[in-house]
């Protein structure tokens, strides 16, 4: 029976996961958008009835993006202490629906900057609200209320469950993009957001049927909903399958969330003056850096312009695909990793793995430019790439999200989340902003020069200053 009730809670858990990562894909995909269209914009073919888009509007297209983002962070972290987090997701939706509208009826660039900023506060959403709602859904131990069978507390623990569905986030963002690398390499302009607008749709029916965190909604101080939404999440359908240690349980929260001098104090400057506060902060702050200066989000953002400019004898859209596909794969093999290799330990291996695979394109490509023979040579831009992009995923791009909660102190979880969050927005638009003017005045070797030394400096950061948080509880009442 206990197996049961605890199967069931990681079955709730996961789904829920799985319901809040629909608008996640269409937000890859809104973010892969740019590599197949934004070349179509630039040539003489281009939809808009202002003409073709020039090189700094190209810029400004992939970039924009990131302002948005760095407003939906600030929206999304102050919406989610008012409303709770379940909702503040459910709206997500909004902008998402409003990007692919704009781009169907946009007629010149301008429309475009406005959708990319629309979709960027998507992405400002999604990266404050996902770590809160995976940390609350899968934390306090919601599925480990037995004493007896301690096997399945080892099966089923906590630990596993939130890195496996922090792992959610990346694979489903980055099916988005490679969702959209294979349509807009098959669809008309006009015909992709026709299509791609069903999936904001459908998630917003779907978030209709999952429940607030129970967190929200004893901030809320709604006991009743909260008591009802920690059974959805443990498993739990009526009151005759609640055992002793879940009632306890709900207490503990209970009383931590009301009660606690954590949760009624309002934040002051000392909570940010800690030891402990700083360096999560500053962690957080320098994880984000790592994850947009290793250029691997800007080289997936202008993915077939990049191919163009590297020499492969494959088509740019159908090297953009490959590199796509790989990049699932290494999401999924962060997916099984995360929790037996350890954080830190991915975050080496994925950190310097990216400067290789980079070094490799950038000696490539400065060779070619140099008039080397490199006949027979021509499979190492995409092969090399392909390496940059999967090693990427396996650490860089999901670790640095879900683990600032096991960095940050309790009381300033939800501030420090944002305070990264908005740092990386910032990050992300000054790499998108100048990796075309790079690859204009530089030349691809020169730009990848650049971020394969900021891998490979961010290594040696990584190994001397950031701790393993593998098995680390977040905050719970049992700590209390």
């Amino acid at each position: 029976m206990c197996l049961k009730f605890e199967s069931k809670g990681v079955l709730h858990q996961v789904l829920a996961t799985c319901t809040i990562n629909i608008v996640n894909y269409a937000h890859g995909a809104a973010l892969g958008w740019v590599s197949p269209f934004l070349p179509l914009l630039q040539s003489e073919d281009s939809p808009l009835e202002s003409g073709p888009v020039t090189v700094e509007q190209g810029s400004w297209i992939g970039s924009i993006l990131c302002l948005g983002g760095l407003f939906g962070a600030i929206a999304y972290g102050y919406l989610t202490e008012k409303i709770g987090v379940k909702k503040s997701i459910a709206s997500l939706c909004i902008s998402n629906m409003s990007f692919w509208t704009i781009v169907y009826f946009g007629t010149s660039v301008y429309h475009l900057y406005l959708a990319r900023f629309l979709a960027g506060v998507t992405g400002g959403g999604v990266i404050v609200t996902f770590p809160l709602f995976i940390a609350d859904i899968s934390d306090s131990k919601l599925v480990n209320y037995s004493t007896k069978l301690r096997i399945v507390t080892n099966i089923f623990n906590s630990h596993r469950v939130r890195g496996a569905l922090g792992s959610i986030l990346a694979l489903a963002g980055n099916s988005g993009i490679l969702t959209m690398y294979i349509v807009g390499d098959l669809l008309s302009y006009r015909t992709v957001p026709v299509v791609m607008i069903s999936l904001p749709t459908l998630f917003a029916i779907l978030m209709t049927l999952i429940p607030e965190t129970p967190q929200s909604l004893l901030k809320q101080r709604n006991v009743a909903q909260a008591e009802q939404s920690l059974k959805f999440y443990s498993g739990l359908k009526s009151d005759q399958e609640c055992t002793p240690e879940f009632k306890q349980q709900f207490e503990k929260l209970r009383n931590f969330i009301l009660n606690s001098k954590l949760q009624s104090d309002r934040l002051q400057l000392q909570d940010f003056t800690s030891p402990a506060a700083k360096k999560g902060i500053l962690i957080g702050i320098f994880l984000m850096f790592l994850n947009q200066f290793c250029g691997v989000f800007a080289i997936l953002t202008y993915a077939v312009s990049i191919f163009s400019e590297s020499g492969s004898t494959l088509s740019p859209g159908t090297s953009a695909i490959i590199m796509g596909a790989i990049q699932i794969v290494g999401t999924i093999a962060s997916f099984i990793f995360i929790d037996l290799a350890g954080r830190k330990v991915l975050l080496l291996i994925s950190t310097y793995g990216t400067g290789l695979g980079l070094t490799c394109l950038g000696v490539y490509s400065w060779m070619r430019s140099q008039s080397v023979d490199l006949t027979g040579l021509d499979w190492i831009p995409i092969a090399s790439l392909s390496l940059t992009v999967f090693l990427f995923c396996v650490g860089l791009c999901n670790i640095p999200f879900f683990v600032l909660p096991e960095l940050l102190p309790a009381k300033i979880c939800n501030a420090g989340n944002t305070i990264s969050m908005i740092s990386i927005t910032i990050f992300s638009f000054i790499s998108l902003k100048i990796l075309p003017i790079l690859l204009e005045q530089i030349q691809l070797h020169g730009a990848v020069a650049i971020f394969a030394s900021t891998c490979f400096i961010g290594g040696i950061v990584i190994a001397l200053f950031i701790p393993e948080t593998k098995g680390k509880n977040l905050v719970s009442p049992e700590n209390v």
